[in-house]
């Protein structure tokens, strides 16, 4: 029997990040993908896929939707589905349990990190190690929630530690193999673009709110935003410890202050430069390049750019 692989999510630049990473430890799988909820039930209903990937916010249909619906069809209820998604909360993470998740990770995370988890479900499930060939045996059910949540497994269970550093704000979307992307074709979006500034040159545009930033590496930083609209943001962050690198996956925590609804932007480092010119400079203008299509974030994020701009 042949491994089949479904991965789900709506920005084509983390579905093109998860399937290199799964292609490179499990050669000769076959991998699917759907850009929602929606578009992967309908797969699963046209074919037998032995293990999802699949990111908790879409539209059309939730991740949280799409497993609920697996474990209620006899076909699925012991597939192993890991969660993705940039929502690490205690909450977010009981509830996905409660619905049979077999793991969870969190965006922003590092290629090493998503390798390792998935290698754990894939073993314990499938019964296949990274780099074996596509057959594999048996599909035991799901991981009990105290390790999902990171607590030692009981002498019964036999499973091995899973998730603990990956629910919050630490876990980090592909930052190893974050040189594999390759950046967007368009040089700028439509309309009113930010724009980057010469090297040296202060921001000359006034702040407009602040946008809390987590990088692929496992840093983060408080973005003091210059410009922003649907496609990209840019401001300027006080440099502590090591830098991003160019093209490195990020999460954007946007928040609506009215109505404190949470925008989480997923996107990447698209441009870096230092505001002073020396090479310690501390502060450093940064442009991220959002990668969600999601209507619902991006609904979050057009009232907050109506009110800042």
């Amino acid at each position: 029997m042949k491994l089949r692989v479904l991965v789900v999510d709506d920005a084509a630049f983390v579905r093109d990040l998860v399937k290199k990473a799964v292609r490179d430890t499990y050669p000769g799988c076959e991998i699917n993908e759907a850009t929602d909820g929606r578009k992967a039930v309908t797969m699963l209903n046209q074919r037998e896929i032995n293990l999802v990937l699949c990111d908790w916010e879409m539209p059309e249909m939730s991740g949280i939707e799409v497993l609920e619906w697996m474990r209620s069809d006899e076909r699925y209820k012991k597939t192993p589905f890991m969660m993705i998604t940039s929502r690490g909360d205690r909450d977010h993470v009981v509830k996905a349990v409660q619905a049979g998740v077999s793991d969870y990770i969190g965006k922003p995370f590092t290629r090493e990190n998503f390798v390792e988890k998935v290698s754990k479900v894939v073993a314990k499930h499938l019964g296949v190690k990274p780099g074996e060939g596509p057959a594999f045996k048996g599909m035991p059910g799901q991981l009990s929630a105290d390790v999902l949540m990171g607590k030692p497994a009981s002498a019964s269970g036999g499973a091995t530690k899973s998730v603990s550093n990956d629910m919050g704000g630490a876990s980090v979307l592909m930052g190893g193999g974050a040189k594999q992307a390759t950046p967007d074709k368009a040089a700028a979006p439509s309309g009113s673009a930010p724009k980057t500034q010469a090297p040296g040159a202060k921001p000359k545009n006034k702040a407009r709110g602040v946008a809390s930033v987590r990088f692929g590496s496992g840093g983060s930083a408080k973005l003091v935003l210059k410009d922003i609209n649907l496609q990209e943001m840019i401001g300027v962050f006080r440099r502590e410890g090591t830098l991003p690198a160019l093209l490195e996956p990020a999460v954007a925590d946007i928040v609506d202050q009215d109505s404190g609804d949470v925008a989480r932007i997923n996107g990447y480092v698209r441009m870096m430069q230092a505001q002073e010119p020396h090479p310690d400079a501390e502060t450093i203008q940064m442009l991220i390049r959002f990668v969600d299509d999601d209507e619902d974030k991006l609904s979050v994020l057009s009232r907050f750019i109506a009110k800042v701009r």
